[in-house]
């Protein structure tokens, strides 16, 4: 039986603008066009109809359906099964911005929809959508403290903010930055989140089978070769065969070698995952405190803060954006142990 994700998203209506409907379909779109080498074009044509991509790294593959807050899924046939796994909330951070799409519409919005669904805690976004610069970066004291507001509104809330400039520049920029923001961001944290949908890949487990086969019809090549040289030539010294014996020794050590570190990489591997889901554990219990008061707020940051670097430290060691960090490694090496580039 095959697993999806959902992913809840909204608001969608006839008076949202189409901001969400084109969030919606812009992130559709890109991991469509990403994964354009599926076999079945008619199966693309359904998935595309459904909302429902496919995110593929080289740790997991995970089907995911972005759906409307009250939108069935009664579309996914009774031999797939779903699981709730976040949500996307939308608003125009324009100043022009109508009452119902302005932030401070979303508070009646997340209300109903934690009443009227059992929604998932994986992936929660807040995006103000924009066609241009924010209208929050002028600078002014004004525009700070709106954005601190937000910010906290979310943090309480157990949401990610992020402002996403919609137009085309826009969305495609900051895809290769270290830092994301903005629709990159967003793409990004699709990306990189654990769905529960996900199925590990084996292919470090195939890679290492390859490797060791590889090298041991090397070594049989080797020890053909050798043979026939020897039969060939006049016969070798003492000395000849004793170095020949040990370089043929040293091959299967090196070899054994090889492999062992692969496979301590893949229980490398696992262990982090584990560690990942006991992370994303402890940042749902962060926010289940904050909303029944239990925590102060100086304290709720501080661990939140702690959650985070524990989360991105996990990401490094899972390979995450290995990319970015090698483009990076030449302007990094000249700086002190300790010291990153902002």
């Amino acid at each position: 039986m095959s697993c999806h994700s959902i992913v809840r998203i909204g608001p969608l209506n006839s008076n949202d603008g189409c901001y969400t409907a084109l969030l919606r379909s812009s992130i559709t779109n890109y991991f469509t066009t990403s994964s354009s080498s599926n076999e079945d074009d008619d199966d693309d044509a359904e998935k595309n109809g459904l909302h429902r991509v496919v995110i593929s790294n080289r740790h997991f593959d995970a089907s995911v359906v972005f759906a409307g807050l009250n939108e069935s899924t009664n579309v996914i046939t009774p031999s797939e099964s779903t699981v709730e796994d976040g949500i996307i909330l939308v608003f125009d951070s324009s100043p022009s911005a109508s009452q119902d799409m302005c932030f401070d519409s979303l508070n009646k919005l997340h209300e109903s929809a934690e009443k009227s669904n059992d929604l998932g805690d994986l992936l929660r976004l807040c995006v103000g959508v924009c066609f241009g610069p924010s209208p929050l970066a002028d600078g002014t004291k004004a525009s700070e403290e709106e954005y601190s507001r937000r910010v906290l509104w979310c943090l309480d809330r157990g949401y990610e903010y992020v402002e996403a400039d919609m137009s085309p520049m826009g969305m495609e920029s900051g895809h290769n930055d270290r830092d994301k923001e903005g629709f990159a961001r967003i793409i990004e944290a699709v990306s990189s989140c654990m769905w529960s949908s996900r199925v590990m890949k084996k292919r470090a487990a195939v890679a290492t089978t390859k490797a060791a086969a590889a090298a041991a019809n090397t070594g049989n090549e080797n020890a053909t070769a050798n043979a026939d040289t020897t039969t060939s030539s006049n016969p070798k010294s003492d000395a000849e065969r004793e170095k020949s014996a040990v370089a043929s020794l040293m091959q299967g050590v090196d070899q054994d070698n090889e492999s062992r570190n692969k496979t301590d990489e893949i229980k490398q591997q696992e262990m982090a995952f584990h560690e990942l889901e006991r992370v994303i554990a402890d940042a749902k219990n962060i926010r289940e405190s904050s909303q029944n008061d239990s925590m102060s707020d100086e304290e709720r940051r501080k661990r939140a803060g702690d959650t985070a670097l524990r989360m991105m430290e996990l990401f490094d060691k899972l390979g995450f954006g290995d990319d970015e960090e090698d483009s990076d490694e030449t302007e990094t090496s000249s700086l002190p142990d300790g010291v990153e580039l902002e």
